[in-house]
């Protein structure tokens, strides 16, 4: 237990930076018209991680999870973000960091602790670009606080 309250201490101070653009300002929109669940919403970043955190009126069914996952990381991963908020902001302010992890967040209201977190580490890109790659996502959940790789079934194709 001593181990969750110092991750969650330390998970509190950590310090964001909110991302804007109109491309988030877009998504935002979209993703919460589409998940009604869906309270808040926060895209941001800091050392090493860019997230978009979502705050969720009652649990969401595993399917609505999945769907609401897949959109997330689509779009996370799409070359417009990528340039928009990893290069043109991230990287700005972090320059000596590298690539981000990206993490997705589901946190259930008035909860103090994520009920999911989708995250994903870069990977080197074979290609000319040199650009990271961010292929395969782990999940974590009260129950499972290890995580196990998730299935990103469609991803490529949404791409």
């Amino acid at each position: 237990m001593n181990i969750l309250a110092l991750i969650l201490f330390l998970t509190a101070c950590t310090s964001y930076t909110n991302v804007s653009s109109e491309e988030v300002k877009s998504f935002r929109q979209g993703i919460e018209q589409n998940f009604p669940v869906i309270q808040k919403t926060e895209i941001r970043y800091s050392t090493p991680r860019v997230e978009v955190a979502y705050t969720v009126k009652t649990e969401p069914v595993e399917e609505e999870i999945h769907r609401l996952f897949t959109q997330t990381a689509a779009f996370m991963t799409s070359p417009s973000f990528q340039s928009e908020i990893i290069d043109a902001q991230y990287r700005r302010k972090y320059p000596s960091w590298g690539d981000p992890e990206l993490a997705v967040t589901i946190t259930l209201r008035g909860k103090d602790i994520s009920a999911y977190q989708f995250t994903c580490k870069p990977e080197k890109s074979e290609s000319n670009s040199g650009n990271a790659t961010y292929a395969q996502w782990y999940v974590q959940t009260p129950d499972d606080t290890v995580g196990k790789p998730y299935p990103e079934s469609g991803l490529e194709n949404e791409k």
